[in-house]
């Protein structure tokens, strides 16, 4: 069995590294989840701003701006080394409200006016949206299987929290089950559907993206760890 990330020295951040600002809507499972990766490499730094005056995606959009862009803001997105800006959002009602398609139209205007303002930066997509349907949940659930659940077999269950809880046995271990954050990025990128309009479809997540910017920083310690599982 892997020792837990208490048993793993944790490094400090080099004045270079990679950040990535993972702005999302819960205060216990998301962040528990990326701390997994902060302090992995000296090469990322990942900071998790968990919401303050609600979850839904404008929400969230405003908490970004007064903590990363306002005045009063408590971090700064160094474009000119890279820096990301991740909303980490569940499909959940917001999608029928029509609370999504603002802040993805918001990072775009972001990113859009990157050059604008920064004549020595390049475009590039430093503000991002990876939205899960229906949460987060359906993320954890690829770290272990490599088809999407049955719809039938999902409905006999009170929530899809409450059936991923009990697909994954024990449930998920936020100490040690994000190491196999490469088969997730497989499984849920192999599986992502989405309907006519481009939205995304249920048991989808677009969560392989940020992934992907993850393990880019921290592959070789990841492999390490993963060793520790066969």
């Amino acid at each position: 069995m892997i020792q837990r990330r208490r048993d793993y020295d944790k490094r400090e951040p080099s004045r270079d590294a990679h950040i990535i600002y993972i702005v999302c809507e819960g205060t216990g499972t998301e962040p528990a989840y990326f701390a997994f990766f902060e302090g992995l490499s000296s090469n990322l730094q990942v900071i998790t701003i968990p919401p303050k005056d609600g979850t839904d995606p404008l929400k969230l959009m405003e908490r970004a701006k007064q903590v990363l862009i306002g005045e009063e803001r408590v971090y700064s997105v160094e474009y000119e080394h890279g820096d990301t800006v991740w909303f980490v959002i569940d499909t959940d009602t917001w999608e029928r409200e029509g609370k999504i398609l603002p802040l993805r139209n918001f990072c775009s205007e972001m990113n859009h006016g990157i050059p604008q303002k920064y004549d020595e930066v390049k475009a590039y997509s430093a503000w991002n949206v990876a939205q899960s349907n229906p949460c987060f949940e359906i993320w954890l659930y690829y770290h272990f299987y490599e088809n999407r659940p049955e719809k039938e077999l999902v409905d006999k269950f009170a929530s899809f929290k409450e059936f991923v809880h009990k697909s994954i046995s024990g449930g998920f271990d936020y100490e040690k089950d994000p190491v196999r954050i490469g088969d997730a990025i497989k499984n849920s990128e192999t599986n992502i559907q989405r309907d006519v309009n481009g939205l995304l479809d249920i048991f989808s997540s677009e969560l392989f993206l940020l992934a992907k910017e993850i393990e880019a920083f921290v592959k070789s310690e990841i492999q390490k760890l993963g060793n520790k599982l066969r």
